[in-house]
């Protein structure tokens, strides 16, 4: 009877890890977001993506606090395009600190739903005795018993805050953003984490900043309690371990791809193409600045604004058009064509006008996704074109080459798509014929305009005002598919090399205007060893045994 009873405690301890063994996930998308305020607090915000590759989460996604002075003001769930508050707890338990959010309905295998989060933090700026007269935080993101696909993390320095040699910081930022309200924001992502993988920031900037701050006398006198929390860690980190081996017995995950994540508002589908290749330039894809400004360009000559007269040498003839509904960026590239070929200047300060708008136009919603939606987009079109017939290719082009342009690959896939289930002869066969003058245009290599074939009824007198007016009619270049393939891919990059010629040169234009450049020399300028005087700062100190928490799904 005592060893039966043995059996059964020993079932109902190691109950919970064999149900935990069930569920294995991975988290898609976790972008954080620390913003410092005057008056101190700290304004923390999550948005979480998480994908259930095996078993069902139906009872909470948790995600970790740095410590136990936060107050909830948002929780919310994304699931079917809708957005929905969710009940939530508050979880203090001695040094463990978390939001516990329950999900409005099970998230079964192969599904993936989306949790922001916004908390305030007391309590979370303490001085910095490495670097007198500052103050800072440390800060690590929550960690998940699961790999993590995409971390983003930005950390937006109190008003007033500017890049100078005082502003310490560790790791080295990926990027140093400019706001629009003109706070500086530190960025870093990284991709493909393995479980419980902690990224460790630490910033640090002068103390005149922020009204208040923990001093690092009113932390000293909490060291015994530290090294306490310290010991029971010890415990609870062997608990840990021994649990994590059985669940390694029990239990091989498995991962699956990442799904299009979606975070606070989705996919944002009202971004125009020259939006959409900035967009995708921000991201890392390799779009140089002279498509992003053809594409524009492009945008230009389709409300019939532009007409590219040569190419090499440049010369874009402006139209004495009325505009309507123009975005500050083409009205600014229309400025640039008042003395004749833009300046690089000018120009610059079309891009920052985008970047504005980009920037903009996509808070709040998931970066990745918008790039995946408009991405299924463009592949959709270059199929419409591979199964339309010969002879209606070239107008299927015509209509969405905007669209088209915002493709990494566009050169490689115009030509394979424009030939793609034509015979030989079908490819080099000529297209003729007379057309109608069109405000859209391809560019041809070595000057010169050619317009793209768009067949049309007879044509007769268009009615102004109550007069006629006769259309004139053109005879269409003899091209052929072939022909027509190569000229295009050659001429699109012919214009983005003539409208920027020294892209090393633009390119650092850019970074000083749209970004604050970074200090030049050594890395150990921006190091910060230690932002307060003692251990019981919790997750503000690297030498301390962090408080900060780790987060989960049940």
């Amino acid at each position: 009877m005592r060893y039966l009873c043995l059996v059964v405690l020993l079932l109902l301890m190691i109950a919970p890890i064999i149900a935990s063994a069930q569920v294995s996930y991975e988290v898609e998308d976790e972008s954080v977001v620390l913003e410092i305020e005057e008056s101190g607090d700290v304004l923390l915000s999550y948005n979480l993506t998480i994908h259930v590759t095996s078993g069902t989460v139906a009872r909470y996604v948790a995600i970790g606090m740095p410590n136990s002075r936060f107050d909830v003001m948002k929780a919310l769930e994304m699931r079917d395009g809708e957005t929905r508050e969710v009940e939530y707890e508050k979880v203090i338990e001695e040094s463990y600190y978390a939001v516990k959010m329950h999900p409005t309905t099970p998230i079964n295998a192969g599904e993936s739903r989306t949790y922001h989060l916004e908390v305030v933090l007391k309590d979370f700026i303490y001085e910095d005795s490495m670097n007198p007269g500052n103050v800072g935080l440390e800060f690590i993101p929550s960690w998940f018993d699961a790999r993590v696909r995409s971390l983003r993390l930005w950390i937006i320095l109190p008003p007033g805050v500017d890049n100078s040699n005082k502003v310490r910081n560790r790791p080295d930022y990926d990027n140093l953003i400019l706001l629009e309200d003109g706070r500086l924001a530190l960025y870093w992502e990284r991709h493909d984490l393995p479980p419980s993988y902690k990224f460790d920031v630490g910033v640090s900037f002068p103390k005149e900043y922020v009204r208040s701050y923990v001093k690092g006398s009113e932390s000293e006198g909490l060291l015994p309690a530290v090294i306490g929390l310290i010991f029971l860690g010890a415990v609870v980190f062997s608990i840990f371990f021994i649990a994590s081996t059985v669940k390694s017995l029990i239990e091989k995950s498995v991962y699956k791809p990442p799904e299009v994540s979606v975070e606070s508002l989705g996919v944002n589908k009202n971004l125009r193409p020259p939006e959409v290749a900035y967009l995708k330039k921000l991201e890392g894809r390799e779009i140089s600045y002279g498509r992003i400004l053809a594409t524009i360009a492009l945008e230009l000559s389709n409300k019939g604004l532009i007409r590219v007269k040569s190419v090499e040498p440049l010369d874009i003839e402006k139209l004495n058009n009325s505009p309507s509904q123009l975005r500050a960026y083409e009205k600014i590239f229309l400025d640039c064509l008042d003395g004749g070929t833009p300046s690089e200047d000018c120009l610059v300060n079309v891009i920052k006008s985008l970047h504005r708008r980009v920037n903009r136009e996509i808070a709040g919603y998931s970066r990745l996704g918008t790039i995946a939606h408009y991405e299924k987009l463009v592949n959709s079109i270059w199929r419409e074109i591979s199964r339309a017939p010969m002879d209606k290719r070239l107008e299927i082009l015509r209509e969405n080459l905007p669209w088209l342009l915002t493709d990494e690959n566009f050169e490689r896939n115009l030509k394979r798509y424009l030939k793609e289930g034509l015979s030989p002869d079908q490819i080099s066969r000529p297209l003729g014929g007379t057309w109608t003058l069109e405000d859209t245009w391809i560019w041809i290599p070595r000057g010169g305009t050619i317009y793209i074939p768009h067949p049309r009824e007879p044509i007769g007198p268009k009615d102004i005002g109550g007069r006629p007016e006769a259309r004139s009619g053109v005879e269409a270049p003899v091209v052929s598919i072939e022909r027509a393939a190569d000229s295009i891919a050659r001429s699109i990059e012919g214009f983005s090399s003539s409208i920027v010629r020294n892209m090393e040169d633009f390119s650092n234009k850019i970074a000083r205007t749209i970004t604050p450049e970074r200090p030049r020399g050594s890395s150990r300028r921006h190091v910060l060893s230690c932002v307060c005087v003692s251990c019981a700062c919790a997750c503000a100190c690297v030498s301390c045994a962090c408080a900060c928490a780790g987060g989960g799904v049940g």
